[in-house]
C-alpha cells in the first residue's frame, strides 16, 4: 500500500491525515489538528512531521474557498474535448482577478440540451507556487491542490450519495469558518464559505441563518432530503437543534472516519472536532476513485491531445491510391454509356429547341395582342367605381365625364368635371379614387361668384395603368374557364340514368352524335348545315351572327356594351357580343326535357316532346360560330 498525506491549514490551525492507500481502499494511520499559535505554517508543519518518516511522501493539499476565485458559468452545449478551452476563454472574461496566466479548473454541475452549467475556479500562479514551496521545504511531493469544500462533498457522494430529486446540504464547521455545499442528483451545485462568530454561543444561530441564505442563493425549492453536519453528535448538539429548526429537515451528524478504515492507535488519539478533517479524508478517498469530483489546480482539466499514429499517413496514402484506381476504372467503364447518353440528349435537345422556338414566337404574338388589348378599358366598370367612391351628392356633383383609351400604350384617361361645396371635398374625392393602379391629377378649385351651394368647380384627370386592364382581362378569362368546367361537370351528371326505366331512353340519347364547335363549322358548310338552317327558321349561321351583332337578346336577355347581350348579361372586354356557351345551351334544353330541376338558373322554355333532338343541336351550332370565328 502507498503511504499518502493530506494537509490543509488556516490562520489558527494545521490539519493533517496520513493513510495507507490502495485504489479505493484507505486506512487512516494518523489524524491531528495542531494549533499554529503564532508560529508560521511552515514551522508548525516541520515540527509535526519531524521524525515521522514522511520524506518524499505524496501529499494532497486542500485550500479554502477564500484562496481561489469561484464563478458559476453557463456555456452552450459543446463536445467534452472542447470544454476546457471554452472554460478558460470564458474565465478570463468573467473572473475579476484571474489573469491570462491563472490556473483554471472546473466541475460540471449539470449538462442538458440547452447547455452546460459548472463551477469554475481560478488560482493565481503566485499562490500555486507558494503552496508547492511549503511542501518542498519539508521534503513532500505535491500531487494535488484541491478545493476543500468539494473534497468533503466527494467523500459523502462517493460513499452514500443518493440520486434523489431533493437537495442534500453538507456543512463543515472549522475554527473560524463554515463551509456549506449543496448537492442535487449526486452532483455539487453550490459552494459557499461564511465567516462564523468568535463567540461559541452565537455560532448555532448564525449558522442557521447562513443555511437559509444559501438555500435561497442556490434556488433550492421544496423539502430538503437531509442536512449533513460533519463531526460528532456530542460536540454539535446545539448546532443540530438550530439547523433542524432553520431547514425543517432531518439533520444528520456524520463522522468522516466512519466511512474509511482507521488504525487502532489513530482511533484512540482522534481530536474532538473530527469534522474539520472531512476534506482531508475526502482527498485521500477521491485521489484514486473519484478525481473527477475534485477541482485540482495542480492537474487542471485540459484538452486531450490525440497521439498521431506513425503509420496512419501511410495507411491514408494507400487507401487513397486504391480508391483513385478504382474510381478511374469505373469511369473508364462508363465512358461508352455516357457517350451514348450524350448523343441521345443532343437529339432530344434539338427537338426541344424547335418547340422552344415555336413557343417563343407564340409568346411574342400573344404579347402583341396583349398590348393591343391593354387599351380596351371597361369604362362602365370605371364609371361605376367612380360613383361608388365619390363623396355624397350633398358635397359633390359631376357635370362632365369623358373617357379616352390609349391604344398605343394601354390603359386610358378618365376626365371628370363638376362642382363641390368646399375645396376640402376635392381632396377627399382624390384620395378615394387614387390607388396603386389609378393616378389622379387635378387643376385645383376655382370659385364661381354665384349663390349656388356648389360654387367651387373642379376638373380631375384619372389615369388607369395598362397592367390593371390586363390583370382584369386574365381574371375574367380564368373565371369563365372555371364556369365552363363547372357547366361540363353538371352536364356529365345530367347524363347519368336515374332508373332502369329511363336507361334505354338515356342510351338512345347517348347514341346521337354530340355537336362540337368543330363539327358545327364543318356541317354548316355542307348539306346538313342547310337542313339545320331550315329547322331553325331558314336562318343561316351568317344571318344568325348578324342578328346577334345587331342586338338580339342572348340567354339572359341583357344587352352588352355594343347593344348585344352575352350569355351572362355583361359586356365582354372587346365589346364583342357575348356568345352563349354551347355546353350551357345544350345542357339546358336537354335537362328541360328529361330532368328540368337540375338547372333552375337558366329556366329555358320547355320544348314539346315531338320537337326533334337535332333542333337543339342546330341552335347550339348557330350560337357557337361567332365565338369560334372570333
Amino acid at each position: 500500500m502507498v503511504k499518502k498525506l493530506a494537509i490543509d491549514w488556516d490562520e489558527s490551525e494545521l490539519r493533517l491525515v496520513a493513510a495507507q492507500c490502495m485504489g479505493s481502499n484507505v486506512k487512516v494511520t494518523d489524524a491531528r489538528v495542531i494549533p499554529i499559535e503564532g508560529k508560521g505554517v511552515l514551522d508548525t508543519l516541520k515540527e509535526a512531521l519531524a521524525d515521522q518518516g514522511f520524506e518524499n511522501t505524496e501529499t494532497l493539499v486542500a485550500i479554502g474557498r477564500g484562496q481561489a476565485e469561484l464563478r458559476e458559468l453557463h456555456l452552450p452545449p459543446v463536445p467534452e474535448e472542447e470544454l476546457p478551452d471554452m472554460v478558460r476563454f470564458q474565465a478570463i472574461r468573467s473572473f475579476a482577478t484571474a489573469g491570462d496566466n491563472a490556473v483554471v479548473d472546473y466541475l460540471v454541475t449539470n449538462r442538458s440540451e440547452s447547455g452546460v452549467e459548472m463551477i469554475a475556479a481560478a488560482l493565481e500562479p503566485q499562490e500555486l507556487d507558494s503552496l508547492k514551496g511549503i511542501c518542498e521545504a519539508v521534503n513532500l511531493v505535491t500531487k494535488r491542490i484541491s478545493l476543500r469544500p468539494l473534497a468533503a462533498a466527494a467523500l459523502y457522494l462517493l460513499n452514500q450519495g443518493r440520486s434523489g430529486s431533493n437537495d442534500i446540504v453538507l456543512i463543515d464547521l472549522l475554527a473560524d469558518d463554515a463551509e456549506i455545499v449543496v448537492a442535487r442528483g449526486g452532483r455539487v451545485i453550490f459552494v459557499r464559505t461564511v465567516r462564523m462568530p468568535s463567540v461559541e454561543a452565537g455560532r448555532g444561530r448564525a449558522l442557521a441563518g447562513e443555511l437559509r441564505r444559501s438555500l435561497v442563493a442556490c434556488g433550492s425549492s421544496g423539502t430538503l432530503d437531509r442536512v449533513v453536519l460533519w463531526g460528532r453528535a456530542e460536540v454539535h448538539s446545539q448546532d443540530v437543534e438550530m439547523l433542524s429548526e432553520a431547514s425543517g429537515s432531518k439533520v444528520e451528524v456524520l463522522d468522516p472516519f466512519s466511512l474509511v478504515d482507521v488504525d487502532r492507535n489513530a482511533k484512540a488519539n482522534m481530536p474532538d472536532h473530527v469534522g474539520r478533517l472531512a476534506p482531508l479524508v475526502g482527498l485521500l478517498v477521491a485521489d484514486e476513485a473519484g478525481a473527477d469530483r475534485l477541482v485540482d489546480f495542480l492537474n487542471p482539466r485540459e484538452r486531450v491531445e490525440e497521439v498521431e499514429n506513425p503509420y496512419r499517413k501511410y495507411m491514408i496514402a494507400g487507401i487513397s491510391a486504391v480508391l483513385a484506381a478504382l474510381l478511374g476504372f469505373m469511369i473508364y467503364r462508363q465512358l461508352d454509356s455516357l457517350d451514348a447518353e450524350i448523343e441521345q440528349l443532343r437529339s432530344a435537345n434539338s427537338k426541344k429547341e424547335k418547340e422552344v422556338k415555336s413557343a417563343t414566337e407564340s409568346i411574342a404574338r400573344t404579347e402583341v395582342v396583349d398590348k393591343y388589348l391593354d387599351g380596351d378599358v371597361n369604362w362602365l366598370n370605371e364609371i361605376r367605381r367612380l360613383a361608388e367612391k365619390s363623396p355624397s351628392s350633398d358635397k359633390l356633383i359631376v357635370r362632365r365625364v369623358s373617357a379616352v383609351s390609349d391604344s398605343r400604350n394601354g390603359g386610358g384617361m378618365l376626365s371628370v368635371g363638376g362642382a363641390v361645396t368646399k375645396p376640402a371635398v376635392i381632396d377627399e374625392f382624390e384620395e378615394s379614387i387614387r390607388d396603386e393602379f389609378r393616378t389622379v391629377q387635378g387643376d385645383g378649385a376655382s370659385e364661381q361668384k354665384t349663390s349656388d351651394t356648389y360654387r367651387w368647380n373642379f376638373a380631375e384627370v384619372i389615369r388607369l395603368s395598362p397592367g390593371y386592364v390586363r390583370d382584369q382581362r386574365y381574371q375574367g378569362i380564368s373565371e369563365f374557364a372555371q364556369q365552363a368546367d363547372a357547366q361540363l361537370g353538371r352536364e356529365e351528371v345530367s347524363k347519368i340514368p336515374k332508373s332502369d326505366a329511363t336507361e334505354s331512353t338515356a342510351g338512345d340519347e347517348r347514341e346521337k352524335p354530340q355537336m362540337t364547335a368543330e363539327q358545327g363549322d364543318g356541317e354548316s358548310q355542307g348539306s346538313d348545315g342547310g337542313d339545320v338552317s331550315e329547322k331553325s327558321g331558314d336562318r343561316s349561321p351568317a344571318t344568325e351572327s348578324a342578328s346577334l351583332a345587331e342586338g338580339t337578346p342572348d340567354a339572359e336577355g341583357t344587352p352588352d356594351a355594343e347593344g348585344t347581350p352575352d350569355a351572362e348579361g355583361t359586356p365582354d372586354a372587346e365589346g364583342t357580343p357575348g356568345i352563349a356557351d354551347p355546353g350551357k345551351s345544350g345542357s339546358a334544353q336537354s335537362d328541360t326535357e328529361t330532368q328540368p330541376e337540375s338547372e333552375p338558373e337558366t329556366k329555358p322554355e320547355t320544348q314539346p316532346e315531338s320537337e326533334p333532338e337535332t333542333n337543339s343541336d342546330s341552335e347550339i351550332v348557330v350560337e357557337i360560330r361567332p365565338e369560334v370565328k372570333s
